[in-house]
């Protein structure tokens, strides 16, 4: 499958070999890690937690090949002690929300050709 804006297959291709039944499974771990990272995704979250969830989301995007929203937790990571501006990690997760959610939706996409693909028998 080709290029999206939210995930780079050429990448995610290096580490599966285009095999879809393990790109299913690299997308159901992503959907894994999103779902228990993602609780600890808030603004008022202490440095420690915060660090922890980015990194750790950062790691999941850059496994699947969503490079945009991996950049996006790397510069919200930065968002502790002295740097933790007023209102910066609001924004960031919002923004980072919304980024997940194009992540997850294209991953549905995907989902759904290859389902059509295998349902033709192809």
């Amino acid at each position: 499958m080709t290029d999206s804006p939210e995930i780079d297959f050429a990448h995610l291709n290096q580490y599966v070999g285009g095999d879809p039944d393990l790109t299913r499974e690299v997308f159901g771990l992503f959907r894994n890690q999103v779902e228990m990272w993602g609780r600890g995704l808030t603004a008022d979250a202490d440095d420690d937690l915060w660090s922890n969830v980015l990194h750790s989301l950062k790691g999941s995007a850059r496994a699947v090949g969503a490079m945009e929203l991996a950049a996006a937790c790397e510069k919200a990571e930065d968002l502790t002690g002295d740097d933790r501006r007023p209102g910066a990690r609001e924004v960031a997760v919002e923004s980072l929300e919304h980024r997940i959610s194009q992540v997850l939706n294209e991953i549905v996409r995907w989902e759904y050709k290859d389902d059509m693909r295998r349902l033709r028998g192809k």
